[in-house]
């Protein structure tokens, strides 16, 4: 089983009274053909549809603080799971203290993910897909393992660009790409990457610089992956960093906490969280942060990594 998001469709009714209007001058068939075109003509102005699995959905939360001006969703409590505490910059290797930078906290450019000019771009506490999650206890919003996307279309193309891409050193930057995979979301397909970092071995390639623009036409089922360049991983082929998707099965063993039988723990679980901005009178726009795990001690290199995806407006 399954469960289909396509934004627009599911997070905008259309007014009932709207339809009782249009009831008194057509047929029951007719009103039943025009609600079904209606729909249609909104759901391909948002151009893909996000599945996940059943219980997930479009979680909300806010910047509202407790008595002691404290934020109340966004602390770095694990509640909801990607509001996690990071380490700070460490230039000349791992190491550093727990910080406020996790993905909440450069969205909204609060905690110690501020910079020169960042409350500019920063969209905000956006929704994010998860597991129920209440944001007056900051209670739930466990990590939906299944997240991928179709295209209302094929040939559909989109602009990706990379908003932040960060660790606590500078030469252990993630590489972020798309990957293809079927209606099921069972096959872990061909990767294509988007944005290098600083390649496998670490530091072996100059990362693309924040700001870069790139479009990118995926298959119709898709998702998103990144390499950890910093955790070798051997058991997947020739030796790379290891692979972190939107489909959780599909991570490698060494960005798991399980790891496996033979090698024993990974380096955390790695994982995606995707937040959804809807803007009257634009595409719909996914903001999709690739986060290391809770306390990145045992990883190093606390990677952040993310990428705002809209539909592309012209030719494909």
């Amino acid at each position: 089983m399954k469960t289909c998001n396509a934004e627009v469709c599911t997070s905008n009714g259309w007014p009932a009274r709207i339809f009782s209007t249009i009831s008194n001058a057509v047929s029951r068939r007719t009103l039943i053909l025009l609600a079904v075109l209606i729909a249609a003509t909104v759901c391909a102005a948002s151009a893909q549809t996000l599945i996940g699995t059943p219980g997930a959905g479009w979680q909300t939360w806010n910047l509202a603080v407790d008595n002691n001006s404290d934020f109340i969703d966004l602390n770095s409590n694990g509640f909801p799971y990607w509001d996690v505490p990071l380490l700070t910059f460490s230039a000349g290797g791992y190491g550093g203290s727990p910080s406020d930078k996790s993905i909440g906290w450069c969205l909204t450019s609060t905690g110690d993910c501020q910079g020169v000019g960042s409350a500019l771009f920063a969209p905000g506490p956006l929704p994010f897909w998860a597991m129920h999650y209440d944001a007056p206890s900051d209670t739930g919003g466990a990590i939906d393992t299944k997240m991928y996307f179709r295209t209302i279309r094929g040939g559909q193309s989109y602009v990706a660009t990379l908003f932040l891409n960060t660790a606590t050193n500078n030469y252990e930057i993630n590489d972020f790409g798309w990957f293809e995979t079927n209606a099921a979301g069972t096959l872990n397909g061909t990767k294509h990457i988007i944005f290098h970092g600083s390649g496998y071995p670490a530091g072996t390639s100059t990362p693309d610089p924040i700001g870069r623009v790139v479009s990118f036409t995926p298959t119709q089922y898709f998702g998103y992956y990144y390499q950890d360049v910093s955790d070798p991983e051997t058991l997947n082929g020739p030796e790379h960093g290891c692979y972190t998707s939107t489909i959780f099965a599909f991570n490698d063993e060494d960005c798991t906490a399980n790891g496996t039988t033979a090698n024993g723990p990974g380096q955390g679980d790695h994982n995606f969280a995707i937040f959804l901005q809807q803007n009257p009178g634009q595409p719909t726009t996914y903001w999709v942060a690739g986060q290391d795990p809770n306390l990145c001690a045992q990883d190093g290199d606390c990677n952040l990594t993310v990428v705002k995806v809209v539909r592309r407006n012209s030719g494909n």
